[in-house]
């Protein structure tokens, strides 16, 4: 903060300076969970690979490293069409309450996102609805930054009883898009760690050996 105080700028640029390193250290915070929850799954589902190919690396089934990912990929695709099953399912769920409520209002132009969109804040956004003395974006170094926090629409968030087909629908695609997202990225994880482990499981090591040793213990 001494540091933007120093610098040579008007009070209204030094707060959008002071709002951008917010977002950002925000915005830093949010990749940080995010990639916490992704390694968790990676992690997760590479033991979930060592099961599928435990019993039949132990038992030889597979011998080699290139029947290893035959055989590992070739059983991860089918976990991934029966993981995906449900997802679907849950999307064609909302597809059909979409349509019977369609076909019961006799509508079929109205977005469900944005009328689900009113369960949520709203902002004013538009620069023109601010005093000149204290605008909502202001250009400092040549870049548009917020110089404040952008106030509430009125009316929202609301909740409408007619609204409420629109409200599942969403609700229902929303969940499939994440649980897809969940499952292909699982998937993923999987093929890598069956990759990794073709290799792994058929290498061969000289480490510790020695020739001359062994010719003496002879």
């Amino acid at each position: 903060m001494r540091i933007l105080a120093s610098i040579n700028l008007s009070e209204t640029d030094r707060k959008a300076l002071i709002i951008l390193l917010i977002l950002l250290v925000l915005l830093l915070l949010l990749i940080g969970l995010f990639g916490m929850a992704v390694h968790g799954t990676m992690k997760h589902q590479a033991k979930h690979a060592d099961t599928m190919m435990h019993d039949v690396t132990v038992t030889h089934v597979v011998d080699s490293p290139k029947k290893f990912r035959k055989f590992g990929i070739r059983k991860n695709n089918r976990t991934l069409f029966r993981a995906s099953m449900k997802p679907f399912l849950v999307a064609l769920i909302g597809i059909v309450i979409w349509i019977i409520h369609c076909l019961a209002i006799g509508e079929w132009s109205v977005n469900p996102w944005e009328t689900t969109g009113e369960l949520f804040f709203r902002f004013k956004l538009d620069n023109s609805l601010y005093p000149a003395d204290d605008p909502l974006w202001v250009r400092v170094f040549g870049i548009q930054l917020l110089a404040r926090w952008p106030e509430l629409v009125e009316g929202y968030p609301r909740f409408e009883l007619a609204h409420i087909p629109y409200y599942l629908e969403c609700a229902f695609w929303v969940l499939a898009i994440g649980w897809y997202a969940y499952v292909c990225q699982a998937y993923i994880s999987r093929h890598v760690r069956i990759l990794r482990r073709s290799q792994e499981v058929f290498e061969k090591s000289l480490e510790g050996y020695k020739a001359n040793q062994s010719s003496l213990d002879s």
